[in-house]
């Protein structure tokens, strides 16, 4: 799934679970992004980053790959006032895996890797090949 259309589906999938969401970006730097009020109040922003899948190429009309869509799982809400990382992490995980879309084999949160990352954020394997890498933007506030 390409930058564009990854963007617009997570920005979809987060009003449909009931959240505020709008497009975010912080110039070239990192020009995809979403911004997303939680549960509870707390904003929090996160980039999108896309690695396409082998041989892809962005002047040819995008293919979509599809296959099962991910098993639904319960979603934990964050607490109220400043979620933790963590916390933010497992929510839109759950709210993005809940989505039913047929390209995507799964979400995970970075913290639950076999080494977690330095930073918090959250990745999406597509039954195309194609990745996607969000880090969230800080903490929530």
């Amino acid at each position: 799934m390409r930058p564009e259309r990854f963007q617009q589906f997570v920005i979809d999938t987060y009003r449909a679970a009931g959240l505020e969401a709008e497009p975010w970006a912080d110039g070239m730097r990192r020009p995809f992004g979403v911004a997303v009020t939680l549960p509870g109040g707390a904003r929090t922003r996160h980039a999108i980053t896309v690695q396409s899948r082998d041989s892809d190429r962005y002047a040819d009309p995008e293919e979509p790959v599809e296959g099962d869509a991910p098993a639904s799982v319960d979603v934990p809400a964050p607490s109220g006032g400043r979620p933790a990382p963590a916390a933010v992490e497992s929510y839109v995980t759950a709210v993005l895996t809940n989505a039913g879309s047929r390209e995507i084999v799964r979400v995970y949160a970075y913290s639950d890797r076999e080494q977690p990352a330095t930073r918090p954020g959250f990745g999406v394997l597509f039954h195309s090949g194609a990745r996607a890498f969000c880090l969230l933007d800080g903490d929530a506030s």
